[in-house]
Order: structure tokens, then sequence, then C-alpha cells
């Protein structure tokens, strides 16, 4: 399930406001595990090929990036935040998932809409032992807006050709056999493998 957050919850986060009851909507406290999700490769739901609609976010040190700077590769974007339970949950099989799909030239690329960017991301990361996934941030949430969702996580497959095929609105298990085959399939099969970065 998808976590809906409305304008006004988005910027009393990043305001460090407490909006009422959002503390047990984002799922405050509750343990990364990711036991209770359902199996990603049942969840995703395929889409026709469409060109995603096009957003920005920024790496770590701050460089402007979009979709086209990975122009050949499969991608799995993901849409999270550190405050997200759900998000929080699912992001550590997004980077077991990581590890699996790199030697096929697949990458995913999980962009936190923390409205303090890598401040944010950089410690969660260290705390949480997320290794393997770059540090890459949308501080203004433009992504979701273009997605026309308010809701995170949400994630969605790119293929190689820079098609959206695929994309699932809530948190799912991304570390399975079936998930990672049904990846490769949407995403245009295995190529040589991408650098990490």
């Amino acid at each position: 399930m998808a976590l809906t957050l409305s304008r006004r919850h988005f910027a009393a986060i990043g305001a460090g406001l407490a909006a009422p009851g959002l503390a047990s909507l984002a799922g405050f406290g509750k343990s990364a595990r990711a036991s209770d999700l359902p199996d990603a490769a049942g969840a995703l739901g395929e889409i026709m090929p469409v060109p995603p609609p096009p957003f920005h976010f920024m790496n770590a040190g701050g460089r402007r990036l979009t979709l086209a700077h990975y122009r050949g590769e499969g991608l799995v974007v993901n849409f999270w935040a550190t405050w997200c339970g759900p998000c929080t949950r699912e992001l550590p099989t997004l980077a077991a998932l990581n590890k699996v799909l790199l030697p096929d030239g697949i990458r995913v690329l999980p962009i936190s809409v923390d409205s303090s960017g890598a401040r944010a991301v950089e410690p969660y990361y260290a705390k949480h032992h997320i290794e393997g996934l770059p540090v890459l941030v949308d501080p203004s949430s433009s992504a979701l807006a273009a997605f026309h969702v308010d809701g995170i996580p949400l994630t969605v497959l790119i293929d190689r050709k820079g098609d959206m095929v695929a994309r699932l609105e809530g948190a799912g298990d991304w570390n399975t056999p079936a998930t990672a085959a049904k990846v490769r399939r949407l995403v245009g099969g295995a190529k040589p493998p991408v650098t990490q970065t």
C-alpha cells in the first residue's frame, strides 16, 4: 500500500512539524522488515511502453540528473523517503535487487523525496547499512507531481529504450528470484554490466 500524503503533509515534514496523525501514517518506529511486503513480481503492473514524464533529480554532490543520463540501461526507479515506513522496509530489498541485476546492465535508482536531500539520506544509509545504492534526491518532490501521484513508495521500470514499462504504487519485496526475472524480461534482458555510481 502506498503512503498517501498531501502537499501540506510534505510541507509539514519539510519544516519539521508534526502534522496530526502523520507519525502513524508514515510508520515511524516500525522495524525495517520486508517479510510483510508482497512479492514485487506479482504486484508490479505492466503497462504499454510510454516515455516517462520529464523530471530531474540530483546526486549527493548536487549534480542535476535526468533519466537520459542512464540511456541504454534498464532502470528500477524508486521514489521513497527516510520517514516512510513502507519505504524503509522496501529499500533493503531494492539494494539486494541492485546487486543481483548490475551484472546484467540494470540498476536501481532510489530517489529520495526528503526535503533535506542528501543530508537525510546519507546518515540513513550509514545507520541502516544500505550499500551499493547511489544517493539520489528530489527534495521538491517534483517527480511525484510529474507522475501525478501524492503517495510513496512509487517504483517504475524503464526499459533500455527509455520507456516506462511497469509501475508499482506501494511497497514490495524486490529480493526474490521471480522479481529479478520479471525485471530482466520487462527492461530488455541482460546486457554488459553497468558501472556503479
